[in-house]
């Protein structure tokens, strides 16, 4: 693992904070974080985020401007969409530092990087300074030879079952949101959702069967706490593909407890396909929906690379 220790308090952050994180909860607590930021003689810029695309938009006009220092205060989908402004840019991402407050409702990212649940001693990890070299993925939707749409992410791109349950939950039901709304479209598509013929393939790797849900990870965990990639590691030049071949609803509740403990490669290794790759191709005959970080992708043929160590991103990670 490659570190770099930077003295935070020597640059200007400019701090991207989406106030609907957690149920408005992040900008609740934007008084206390910038005490604690004051306190320390941080120097820093705020920037809203909060509606669809947004971070997006600021991160790659804030690098455009010159800016290589940015927090993200927010969940996993506004960490997403700042990494991907940060790529889209067109700048020298390795010049770029990014330092993560984690306040949402899965913080999958965070885990990995082993944050305190409490985003306030999130700070005491920034303050710390230690960077890591963050591989950076990019999903793209292929139709006839042509790209369609592209997605980066730093954590997971998701396939299949898990999905169709992030498609039951914002897509069907857009005005009703939450944890509890989750469990349901969970539940409802455990029921109904049939496993779906897959072609995966990869340098050294050629899968090809039908497939409940698949993951392509740079870290471990989704779904607020499935550690579905136990032994992806953000910084290693790769990543873990790990499919689920089709099982019956039995099997499925069986197999949940081992997804979250990370036990599902030993305890059901006939059910388990992975591989580590730097490009991997889905295609299906049928259609195969993906999603990052809830963010649905276009249906089509899908393409995924690597950017090794492409973005510097804060970590615990001991």
């Amino acid at each position: 693992m490659t570190n770099q220790l930077l003295n935070v308090k020597d640059f200007t952050w400019h701090i991207i904070i989406n106030p609907n994180a957690c149920e408005r909860k992040c900008f609740n607590r934007w008084k206390e974080i910038s005490s604690r930021l004051d306190i320390n003689e941080v120097k820093y810029e705020l920037h809203k985020s909060g509606g669809i695309k947004v971070g997006i938009d600021i991160a790659k006009k804030l690098c455009e401007e010159g800016v290589r220092h940015i927090i993200v205060i927010g969940g996993d989908g506004t960490i997403n969409e700042v990494v991907n402004g940060i790529m889209l840019s067109g700048v020298d991402t390795r010049e770029v530092f990014l330092a993560v407050f984690p306040l949402g409702r899965g913080n999958d990212w965070a885990r990995t990087h082993q944050f305190p649940k409490n985003c306030i001693d999130s700070i005491d990890v920034f303050l710390q300074g230690k960077f890591l070299r963050h591989d950076i993925g990019k999903v793209q939707t292929v139709k006839q030879s042509q790209v369609m749409a592209e997605r980066y992410f730093a954590n997971i791109a998701g396939f299949g079952f898990d999905a169709e349950v992030i498609y039951d939950t914002v897509y069907k039901r857009p005005h009703f949101m939450g944890i509890s709304v989750y469990v349901l479209s969970l539940v409802r598509c455990l029921f109904k959702y049939k496993s779906i013929p897959v072609h995966i393939t990869a340098p050294g790797f050629d899968y090809n069967d039908r497939v409940f849900t698949m993951a392509v990870a740079i870290c471990q965990y989704n779904g607020g706490g499935m550690r579905q990639a136990p032994m992806a590691k953000p910084d290693d030049g790769m990543m873990d593909v790990i499919a689920i071949r089709h099982l019956n609803k039995l099997r499925v509740l069986t197999l949940v407890k081992s997804l979250f403990d990370g036990s599902h490669l030993q305890k059901a290794p006939d059910k388990v396909a992975s591989c580590q790759a730097d490009s991997v191709t889905i295609t299906s005959s049928q259609l195969l929906r993906a999603e990052v970080e809830g963010e649905l992708l276009e249906p089509g043929e899908y393409k995924l690379s690597l950017s090794p160590g492409a973005l510097n991103m804060l970590t615990n990670i001991q």
